[in-house]
């Protein structure tokens, strides 16, 4: 196969687009209940470097941001990017450029916070940016703190040369500039787009999105470069980009952090409870009494916070495993006039699509091994062979083992559409209700191999099953984690 290399204006349009697309994103903000955002500028006058996309607030500093946007990785952010000139005469470093900014808003009496938006990833192994701080993004904080000998020093010391400036005004400057850096492909950034204008109640499908884009690409094009709510709203009308719904958005990162992770109007980060120095790894708690100690409490509170807002409907995303993604539809749940919504494999999967009919096939094994009942789902792979050898392994209490999967079949297709999901997640339900009500169980062992989508629609209307107890799979065998009444 040839690789197809993109040419250099072929890169400059893939980078004006990325740059509309976040101005897009930032524009939305105005649209957000209490905001203190008062408008946006595009190139704006008067900025430096910082000028790609500078948010104006009431309540904080004004934000000034850089764009960077990559074909390839094949360039990471590192200190030899930060301080390389370009080829031609009298061009500036990246550091160079951010400090002359600096400068310049400074002499105005500003104090804003400046940001490095890239989907560039960062250099891990560098110095000076392995001290980023995870919170704010930026290098300063931590960098003043460093030991005099340290190579985090010896390296600053390369970038005031560099700069030209003593080291108090560096690392003033490195205090203020935010790096978003590994913000992922154009697909990521259309993702949380979608998931603001939900919030905003304006309709969320990828073409929706590009229309937004075109929304700042005219307004670039003709020459202006500010944007209010009164502004935006008349180009949302404009457009026909107004929805019925609208959408709060619940981020859960589990197993990995999320891009655009601070999107959402709630964010729940557990990575660092995992065991596992990777996403594929991550399976098994450090402590395992934190399914439910910590994650469970964790989503409940969420689940009230979201409530508060006074939005019923709530999009999830993140990161997880299917224990998290049926829990999150556990604690939004139907009975509470919750309506959820994922995103999967491109489409909207959300519990008020009207669902279709769908046949389940159910297969039975009797184990005689105490009172409960434990139920597999086998929708995208079978797993009753699985299951039964880790009950019998674990000696689990459980009277017999019921496999319920797609008449259909099973497989990566077998639920088509979110019609479909729905559909199944009635019919599994009301299922596993007949099966408790005919052994007369105690307890339910839930064991999944299904889309995340479908669990989280089966979690959103798990209710008069019994007390359950979720399984995770951990190749081989598996793991008892959350365990809620039901």
């Amino acid at each position: 196969m040839t690789a197809t290399l993109t040419s250099a204006s072929g890169a400059r349009i893939q980078g004006d687009d990325y740059q509309h697309l976040y101005a897009w994103w930032q524009a939305l903000r105005l649209l957000t209940p209490r905001t203190d955002v008062t408008r946006i500028e595009v190139e704006a006058l008067s900025a430096g470097n910082v000028d790609d996309v500078v948010v104006r607030r009431t309540s904080g500093p004004d934000e000034y941001t850089q764009v960077k946007y990559s074909v390839d990785a094949s360039k990471p952010v590192s200190s030899e990017w930060f301080t390389t000139r370009g080829p031609g005469a009298g061009s500036k470093s990246p550091l160079e450029r951010f400090m002359a900014s600096w400068h310049l808003l400074k002499s105005k009496g500003m104090a804003p916070d400046l940001l490095l938006f890239t989907n560039r990833v960062l250099d891990p192994t560098d110095p000076v940016l392995k001290l980023r701080c995870g919170t704010t993004g930026t290098l300063g904080q931590r960098l003043a703190t460093e030991r005099p000998r340290s190579a985090a020093r010896k390296a600053i010391a390369e970038w005031v040369s560099h700069a030209g400036v003593p080291e108090e005004e560096l690392l003033e400057l490195l205090c203020r500039l935010g790096l978003k850096t590994d913000q992922g492909p154009w697909s990521d950034l259309v993702n949380v787009a979608s998931d603001r204008m939900g919030y905003a109640g304006l309709r969320t499908s990828d073409t929706d999105v590009e229309i937004g884009v075109a929304v700042i690409r005219a307004m670039v094009k003709g020459g202006k470069r500010t944007l209010n709510r009164d502004e935006l709203c008349a180009e949302i009308e404009r457009r026909g980009l107004s929805g019925d719904n609208s959408y709060s958005t619940l981020v859960v990162e589990a197993i990995d952090r999320a891009p655009w992770a601070d999107a959402g109007q709630v964010r729940l980060d557990w990575v660092d409870l995992f065991s596992g120095d990777e996403p594929r790894a991550r399976r098994q708690l450090r402590d395992p009494k934190n399914w439910n100690g910590r994650l469970r409490p964790d989503l409940i509170a969420a689940a009230k916070t979201l409530k508060a807002t006074g939005n019923e409907r709530v999009m999830v995303r993140g990161y997880m495993r299917l224990a998290v993604w049926f829990m999150c539809g556990v604690e939004l749940p139907d009975i509470r006039q919750h309506r959820v919504a994922c995103k999967q494999k491109g489409q909207l999967w959300a519990s008020e699509i009207p669902p279709t009919a769908f046949n389940l096939a159910a297969a039975v094994v009797d184990l005689s091994q105490g009172p409960d009942l434990a139920v597999g789902l086998s929708v995208t792979n079978g797993i009753t062979a699985d299951v039964v050898s880790y009950c019998k392994q674990v000696s689990l209490p459980v009277a017999r083992y019921v496999d319920l999967s797609p008449q259909g079949g099973v497989g990566p297709l077998s639920l088509p559409d979110a019609g479909a999901a729905v559909g199944w997640a009635h019919a599994t339900r009301d299922s596993i209700r007949a099966a408790v009500r005919d052994l007369g169980a105690r307890r339910v062992h839930l064991f999944m191999s299904a889309p995340a989508g479908a669990a989280l629609l089966l979690g959103h209307i798990w209710n008069r099953v019994g007390t359950t107890i979720v399984y995770e799979d951990l190749s081989p065998g598996y793991v008892a984690t959350f365990e809620f009444p039901g």
